[in-house]
């Protein structure tokens, strides 16, 4: 690994390393200012210059570059803002599916109110009807 690489890592406590001879390490403290890594290797701690490091991924295994970290934010950002496209959307679909049943159950309202009240005008048509023919009875039985 080069100066300019061992400055663009992110170091954290546990990240793991190996070495140009392939042997794996566990990182413990960084001096920045001898471009060092102290990393506990073969049960035992020592301190590495940057050049004997061949690889440096972070505690979980993932890259400690600092371009790949922005890489994997920006992707997780991304991922994120679609998700809430997404649910926007949902929950767009759901209001739209809601107005339609309120207006649906509503308009069901509207048509018992209309025929109920057609029912009601059927039945005191009827009574005036009646009225009218007792009336018409009641003047002949009057006029005899």
């Amino acid at each position: 690994m080069t100066e300019q690489e061992f400055s663009k890592q992110v170091w954290r406590m546990y990240d793991q390393i190996t070495t140009a001879d392939g042997v794996k390490g566990k990182v413990m403290g960084v001096a920045f200012s001898t471009k060092s890594v102290r990393a506990y290797i073969a049960g035992s701690p020592e301190w590495l210059k940057c050049e004997v490091i061949e690889t440096h991924t972070t505690g979980k295994g993932g890259d400690a570059d600092e371009d790949a970290i922005i890489e994997e934010l920006h992707n997780k950002i991304m991922k994120q803002c679609d998700e809430i496209a997404r649910l926007r959307e949902q929950k767009r679909e759901l209001e739209e599916k809601n107005n339609k049943y309120h207006l649906k159950e509503l308009m069901q309202h509207v048509k018992e109110l209309h025929d109920g009240l057609m029912e009601k005008r059927r039945k005191i048509d009827l009574i005036d009807k009646a009225i009218e023919q007792i009336e018409r009875i009641t003047a002949k039985v009057e006029q005899a």
